[in-house]
């Protein structure tokens, strides 16, 4: 959690005794707290506290919180690479955008984990390429990595000189015209603390963002909070706060005094979409139907097709999404196997089921446009 890092000296003056000849007085007092980088760092950085409008949060279990976030399908998707996590709080996590086309993870060994890329090529996956714009030495033990839907922004939590203590949260941007990423900086308060904060995703369709961080829990629980993000960041440096001021709104002691810098209400709104529209695709998962032939016409049940070869067609689109949730589990079950122990059969078991999957998403995608092209008509 974030403390006070310049305590007041409250040592009591010690009553005079005069032997003799009077001696000065002394105070007794604590020894001023040593300084490091960190606290220096965070000093430098407590008047650029960002405001930010927290709308919730909420504490769940470390093992479980990448299954919590209520993140939707269209921004990506988040899944642990191994089981549990590591010494430095590390899971190895995958982030994979919502076409399903490119993926940045975590992967390493107990020396260290770093960030990895990479693409879908037609029907396959290409090979991983390293991250090496991001040093290893400068931003050790990376994880957690979210691409933001721009394609270009990147946050992700790594230890290091620059953290102000734990795991920090950085962001870095992509430079396409020179292919390569810039050099990573802190992402400031009150997104860390001198505790671990995990990850940082942003929703630009919903305007929603979530933090994971676990100060002020204990050692197995780690808190997310829902707060609103802004395009333009706005800081408490001409507001005239007191240290305890600032260091109230960095560690987010209160989120309700939060609220005076957004709209909750509207916040709120969002979050009920957002887990409506959720809601809504699990139950077409569970076996319900929404199937979008334009922007004026969705058909909910087969018998509002309007002709007879697009019912056919959608029962072999039901088909394959059930083979390709199948193939997704089993890929699931192959990756986990492969972590607890690498061998070159599972490997190639792995590669075969992505492929596999590759080919009925593609399958798929072919199929819906014929259906559409059809009902268009």
């Amino acid at each position: 959690m974030v403390m006070a890092l310049l305590a007041a000296e409250t040592g009591h003056a010690q009553r005079q005794r005069t032997v003799g000849k009077a001696r000065p007085t002394k105070k007794a007092g604590r020894p001023a707290m040593q300084e490091t980088p960190a606290n220096s760092l965070y000093r430098t950085m407590l008047p650029a506290t960002a405001k930010v409008m927290f709308v919730d949060s909420m504490a769940v279990a470390k093992a479980d919180f990448l299954a919590v976030i209520p993140m939707d399908s269209e921004v990506g998707r988040l899944t642990a690479r191994q089981t549990g996590t590591n010494a430095q709080g590390g899971c190895q996590m995958q982030y994979q955008d919502g076409f399903g086309d490119r993926r940045i993870f975590a992967a390493g060994d107990t020396t260290g984990t770093t960030l990895w890329s990479q693409t879908r090529l037609g029907s396959a996956w290409g090979q991983p390429v390293r991250l090496a714009d991001i040093s290893g030495e400068d931003y050790m033990w990376q994880d957690y990595p979210f691409l933001s839907t721009d394609g270009t922004t990147l946050y992700f939590s790594a230890i290091g000189p620059g953290s102000i203590g734990g795991r920090d949260i950085f962001m870095t941007t992509f430079d396409a015209d020179k292919g390569e990423w810039y050099k990573p900086e802190n992402y400031g308060l009150p997104f860390n603390s001198t505790a671990n904060d995990y990850l940082l995703v942003i929703d630009d369709v919903d305007t929603l963002g979530w933090l994971v961080s676990d100060r002020f829990q204990p050692q197995d629980s780690v808190c997310i909070y829902t707060f609103v993000p802004s395009g333009l960041r706005q800081d408490f440096t001409n507001d005239g706060l007191s240290t305890s001021q600032l260091e109230h709104y960095a560690a987010i002691r209160s989120i309700r005094d939060t609220w005076a810098f957004g709209s909750r209400s509207e916040a709120l709104v969002r979050l009920r979409t957002l887990a409506a529209r959720r809601k809504a695709k699990s139950g077409m998962a569970a076996g319900g139907m929404r199937f979008v032939i334009n922007n004026g016409r969705v058909v909910t049940s087969p018998s509002q097709f309007k002709k007879a070869e697009s019912r056919r067609l959608y029962a072999q689109i039901e088909e394959l999404d059930a083979m390709i949730a199948k193939t997704e589990q089993e890929l699931e079950s192959l990756r986990s196997a492969y972590h607890r122990q690498a061998d070159p059969q599972t490997a190639r078991q792995i590669i075969n089921a992505e492929k596999q999957q590759a080919r009925q998403r593609e399958d798929l995608r072919a199929l819906t446009l014929k259906v559409r092209v059809l009902e268009n008509q």
